[in-house]
């Protein structure tokens, strides 16, 4: 749907979200009157009076241009420019399937620029043909066989037939073209603002096919290859959903690679954007000295100030690497749902809030068709992925807010870092950490693809150091599109904390084919990478401080607590507690190694915080003990590496705590960077025998 209303509160993207020194930025930006671009370097927070607040650093000088209103075209479709052609000589056909999800308006086909339409309108699927139209009724939420057909002698016929079991009627509808002289050829187009799924589309001419689309075919690309004498690609416009039951799915299969013919499909959404399509506003080059670093730029029109989020690459990594959640912060990108936080958004803020809905909301919301949103562009503007979101706004739904605490402590450590995103290892695996000792994570690097957890894993095996600064990590798979890496992908499976939950039989990723949902159920817990994973889950009044076990005075990780007199340290100090929202906890039959000592637990929690989804068994049985709780995790790898695990999301906002939380991260840090090896504990360490 093509928007055209006055213009609102300025906003911009970019072209791509990571860069190379040397690089040129595209931005994407509307609003109205001069505006001035510039990169900025981000360095950490103000303080506690402006928890969201920031400093930032100039990298360029202010390039100006001047903004007016961008088109919007949102909503997802498959069109080609060249479609099938006929003669009003010719007879023809045009048959496929389409199961409605959402009532109203939408048009299912257009063909020859108009010349024919077949349109869903208030509960009935309307064939128009010139000035003749018939209609049938339309069941919501079931596929239906469609066939519209003209005869040589100028009869338009309209049949539908409910498909599945049980179904056995057949409606027709007739209707003579006067001065019958139709010549149809042009562009194709399907699925535009309807919402709902379409299987099929064939094309007779005189009884001969004509052109066909197997909407199972070239499944992972935006492109949908065609068969027959007129058949032409199909384009896919902001990326509608594939991998999805067709009408001949039956329950038997769930993968689609193995029954294609189930998943002849596509779900199309009328709110579907995986590019704004903007021209473009200004360009901003890297400086080639920029040095690595979480960067925005910053768009200055009169009084406001607006920030689109990069990341630049460093050349040659730094022996400390800062991994940026860039999927995490893409799968909470326009986060609104149906909670206090979101209601108090709405509430207090309007203006922005219309806009992250009009720019396309999270993976945490749902389509107006009541459908999970699980494919997200960084090609848009996303308002909570900047610093200063909306003020004083905390919580785990502000990413990067919550990252640049950690980007502060180490901007005030002195030690050089460089920052390394989520793209990187999943574009280059391994070799994006090539130099790195020491990586350290985000406060909630929640979503990661295989290749993430691969390059981490290879990390690891060659005695890379690892701190895991947060909570709810490594939990959900992600994947993104081969010829639209821009868009990222995830399928909300069985179990896990999520607001919306996947159909039966489309767990599998369009992407790639592989299966979709928590690593934990997958086979891959996050306990196996950190010593710790996602056990309870809270909310922002309910945070507690950390104490030591005794295993904090085990020489082997004493080191950790040089300095702490205290027992109990990382409590509230005007904010937050060290553990709180979403926690991790230390259990050996998720993957936690044996050898791993827990040095200090989280004092309890009150009443808010909760067990997750897959910890219960029952309404009454929890699959644990003592599941609300988080674990500071340090183990050694066989390498002569270490992993030290925090398991909270709230650590990260008691680093300023110079005898506790903080103390901790920097003995922490200041050995992990130390090259002599850790030693795994004797009775540990793995041996070979001959029988």
């Amino acid at each position: 749907m093509l928007e055209k209303q006055p213009t609102p509160l300025p906003a911009l993207y970019t072209d791509r979200w990571v860069y190379d020194p040397g690089d040129v930025i595209e931005v994407m930006a509307e609003g109205a009157g001069e505006a001035a671009f510039a990169l900025t370097r981000l360095r950490g927070l103000k303080g506690e009076a402006q928890p969201n607040g920031f400093v930032e650093e100039a990298l360029t000088a202010p390039v100006a241009a001047r903004l007016g209103r961008q088109n919007l075209d949102k909503g997802s479709r498959a069109t080609t420019s060249t479609g099938p052609t006929v003669s009003g000589a010719s007879s023809w056909k045009w048959r496929l399937s389409i199961h409605p999800t959402r009532g109203g308006a939408g048009t299912v086909l257009d063909w020859g620029n108009g010349a024919l339409r077949l349109k869903l309108r208030e509960g009935r699927l309307v064939a128009l043909l010139g000035h003749v139209e018939i209609g049938a009724h339309l069941d919501l939420g079931s596929w239906t066989f469609v066939e519209v057909a003209l005869s040589s002698d100028g009869v338009l016929c309209l049949s539908t037939r409910p498909q599945g079991p049980g179904y056995r009627y057949r409606s027709s509808f007739k209707a003579e073209l006067p001065a019958f002289t139709f010549d149809i050829a042009g562009p194709l187009e399907i699925g535009r603002g309807f919402n709902g799924k379409i299987s099929g589309p064939a094309l007779w001419v005189d009884d001969l096919l004509a052109a066909q689309w197997d909407f199972a075919a070239s499944m992972s690309s935006q492109t949908v290859p065609g068969t027959g004498v007129q058949a032409r690609p199909l384009e896919l416009i902001n990326a509608p959903q594939r991998a999805v039951t067709g009408p001949e799915w039956t329950g038997s299969h769930h993968d689609w690679r193995y029954a294609p013919s189930r998943y002849d499909a596509i779900h199309f959404h009328d709110d579907d954007l995986s590019d704004c399509r903007w021209a473009t506003t200004a360009w901003i080059k890297v400086p080639d000295d920029a040095g690595s670093g979480v960067c925005a730029v910053r768009m200055s029109v009169g009084a406001l100030t607006r920030y689109a989020p990069v990341f630049i690459r460093p050349v040659q990594n730094r022996r400390l690497v800062f991994l940026a959640s860039t999927f995490s912060y893409l799968a909470y990108g326009n986060s609104l749902w149906a909670s206090p936080y979101g209601k108090q958004l709405e509430a207090d803020y309007p203006e922005e809030t219309s806009q992250m809905r009009r720019f396309g909301l999270s993976t945490y919301a749902r389509h107006t068709d009541g459908s999970g949103i699980g494919l997200v562009s960084t090609r848009r503007p996303i308002l909570n992925c900047a610093p200063g979101f909306l003020g004083e706004v905390a919580g785990g739904q502000v990413l990067l807010c919550d990252d640049l605490r950690i980007i502060a402590w180490l901007d005030s450590t002195g030690e050089p870092y460089d920052v390394v995103t989520d793209h990187d290892l999943h574009e280059s695996g391994g070799a994006a950490l090539s130099g790195c000792d020491l990586l350290i994570t985000g406060a909630h690097p929640e979503y990661h693809s295989a290749q993430t957890l691969d390059a981490l894993e290879a990390f690891q095996g060659r005695g890379g150091r690892m701190i895991y600064l947060g909570g709810n990590g490594f939990y959900w798979r992600v994947s993104t599109l081969p010829d639209a890496p821009h868009i990222m992908e995830v399928r909300r499976a069985e179990s896990g904390i999520r607001m919306w939950a996947e159909e039966p039989g489309q767990y599998h990723h369009q992407s790639d084919g592989q299966l979709g949902g928590l690593w934990r159920r997958i086979g891959c817990p996050p306990n196996r990478l950190t010593g710790v994973g996602y056990s309870g889950q809270g909310d922002e009044t309910d945070s507690a401080p950390y104490r030591k076990t005794d295993a904090a005075g085990d020489l082997r990780a004493r080191f950790l607590f040089e300095g702490i007199e205290a027992d109990v340290f990382g409590e509230n100090r005007g904010l937050v507690a060290a553990a709180g929202y979403e926690i991790d906890r230390f259990d050996p039959r998720l993957g936690s190694p044996a050898h791993a000592l827990v040095v200090a637990t989280s004092l309890p929690f009150g009443a808010a915080m909760l067990p997750v989804n897959e910890e219960r068994l029952t309404h009454t049985l929890i699959d644990a003990e003592q599941p609300m709780r988080s674990d500071i995790t340090f183990y050694e790898t066989p390498a002569g590496g270490a992993v030290l695990s925090f398991g909270s999301v709230f650590f990260a906002t008691a680093l300023d705590e110079a005898d506790g939380a903080g103390r901790l991260m920097h003995n922490a840090v200041q050995r992990f960077l130390d090259p002599a090896p850790f030693e795994m504990p004797p009775s540990k360490v793995s041996s070979s025998h001959e029988d």
